[in-house]
């Protein structure tokens, strides 16, 4: 049967049918395809009337745009970031401050985010941490392009004088004095001694506080004068290795963006079990240059002279330099080369006088969701003066250690917040009782008031 064997009224009935179909069906798939683009130019249309709402000063209208649609793909952050800006505008710090980081904390990157908050934290006085996150910023910008801003954070955060509390409190592995020798065997007069268990005397696990109370007084923009007092103390299980100490530092600093340089006068007094253990006098010198964009070189010398109360024999001298250049790939990665050099000299005891060399490679990484972490190798010699007494050896050592510590961005635990450290350290030498492995995992609570 063909088209002509249908009435005309029939096949004119079918040809419609059809027709109608194909629209719908057209029309259909139209509109699906169309929904998503249409639903985000009314996120754009919305997002824009926003943003102009904020440059005009009206931040309520701005507000009730922002928190009453859902921003998605790629206005998502833009939006999140305006609505900080709008909190921050109407004396919503803290509100602003905890989107900053959520935002931070997916992408780290984003130098407009991290100014906003380095200028939220600031207006709360929280100085420690906009510093931190005002040096994220200045590791990797171009600071000549954006000096004028930049200075102005800086001068926000340094002018700002007074009197500033940190504490911390820590557990701490079990150790002994030499981390105990790995050898059950040495050898004395070129006779075999074995080390007895019950030599090898343990600490127990520890708890460690501490508290720095300090005060700065601005000369100028750039240059100030700070003095620092700080107190801490551990305490183990077994009490012969409790200690405690205390420890004084005044100075002046000149920070520049491209560079600063510190110089600081120290005192410290230690004690062993609450019986007076040294006391020592000393001094720092350290200067941070920015000689190309990410690149940055830096230098330290430590100087200390250390006086033992129960034994004039153990008084020391000891300097250490330490020279590393820096280069930060972005704010979620930076790799730091060092290299140190220290001598201590014990004029009474020459055998335990020494030269020592290390160098250092320092990693620092984002690992997502305000997640940081940073891991470091250090290896190294350390070469004596004098044979040491009874063996009729120079003693030298070689050591080597790998450390790595975790913290979040921004969490807290009843205000303190959690660094989490591991580490693992080994020590061979031509002095058996010097022998030594060691493994550990701390847990440091850190607050600024």
């Amino acid at each position: 049967m063909t088209h002509a064997d249908f009435p005309a009224p029939a096949r004119n009935r079918r040809s419609a049918i059809k027709q109608c179909g194909a629209i719908a069906s057209s029309l259909l798939v139209a509109l699906l395809l169309a929904s998503p683009v249409h639903a985000n130019t009314h996120a754009q249309d919305a997002f824009q009337t926003a943003e102009g709402l904020v440059a005009a000063g009206d931040y309520p209208a701005a507000e009730r745009i922002l928190t009453r649609r859902r921003f998605q793909g790629v206005e998502a952050i833009p939006a999140a970031y305006l609505l900080a800006v709008v909190y921050a505008r109407t004396d919503r710090p803290d509100q602003a401050e905890g989107i900053l980081r959520k935002i931070l904390s997916r992408q780290p990157d984003i130098d407009a985010v991290r100014i906003e908050l380095v200028k939220i934290l600031a207006i709360q006085g929280k100085r420690q941490a906009a510093g931190y996150h005002l040096n994220q910023i200045t590791d990797v910008v171009d600071l000549s392009r954006d000096r004028d801003q930049l200075e102005q954070l800086s001068r926000r955060i340094g002018s700002t004088e007074g009197v500033s509390v940190s504490g911390y409190f820590s557990l701490a592995p079990s150790t002994n004095v030499n981390d105990g020798t790995t050898q059950s065997i040495v050898m004395i007069g070129g006779l075999p001694f074995r080390i007895a268990n019950s030599a090898r005397q343990q600490s127990g696990m520890g708890f460690k506080a501490g508290a720095v109370v300090g005060y700065s007084h601005t000369l100028t923009e750039t240059t100030s004068l700070y003095g620092a007092l700080s107190a801490g103390f551990s305490d183990y299980s077994n009490d012969h290795y409790d200690q405690q100490q205390g420890e004084f530092r005044a100075g002046i600093r000149h920070g520049e963006l491209r560079y600063s340089l510190q110089a600081e006068a120290i005192i410290d007094r230690r004690w062993q079990n609450l019986q007076q253990h040294s006391l020592g006098i000393g001094g720092r010198l350290t200067a941070r240059w920015n000689f190309s964009r990410g690149w940055w070189a830096s230098g330290e010398i430590i100087h200390m002279n250390r006086a033992y109360d129960d034994n004039a024999g153990a008084n020391s001298r000891t300097t250490r330099a330490t020279a590393s250049i820096r280069r930060s790939f972005s704010t979620s990665l930076a790799l730091t080369l060092s290299g140190s050099f220290e001598k201590e000299s014990v004029s009474a005891r020459p055998w335990n006088s020494y030269d020592s060399k290390s160098g250092t490679v320092g990693l620092e990484t984002s690992l997502g969701f305000g997640l940081r972490m940073d891991a470091s190798f250090t290896g190294g010699s350390r070469n004596f003066e004098n044979p040491f007494p009874g063996l009729g050896l120079v003693r030298e050592d070689k050591f080597w250690e790998v450390r790595g510590s975790f913290r979040k961005d921004g969490f807290q635990i009843a205000g303190f917040s959690p660094i989490i450290g591991i580490f693992h350290k080994a020590q061979s030498s031509n002095v058996a009782f010097f022998d030594y492995q060691s493994s550990g995992t701390d847990l440091t609570f850190t607050k600024a008031f």
